[in-house]
């Protein structure tokens, strides 16, 4: 696999990665299921693009803008977990 192609099929992952990759949800119920839906948007999301690059171009930078142009239609709207970093678990 030449430079190029390997650096577009590592791009590809990074994609991925962001897509599935959010901050935990507070504790409130409502931010847990906004949490839940989102992951399970962006994963049908990452599924079909790759689904559809597969069948149609094999490209993966394309593949990997589809998944990021994606991302960005469908922001986080929850309010992150804030860990209390003075909590020493004890």
């Amino acid at each position: 696999m030449n430079d190029r192609i390997e650096a577009a099929h590592v791009d590809l992952l990074d994609a991925i990665v962001a897509a599935l990759h959010l901050p935990l949800p507070s504790i409130e119920a409502a931010d847990e299921q906004l949490y839940y839906r989102l992951l399970e948007r962006r994963a049908l999301a990452v599924r079909i693009v790759l689904e559809s690059n597969r069948a149609v171009t094999r490209d993966p930078r394309l593949a990997a803008d589809a998944i990021r142009t994606r991302i960005a239609e469908e922001p986080v709207t929850y309010s992150p977990n804030e860990f209390d970093k003075s909590w020493d678990g004890r």
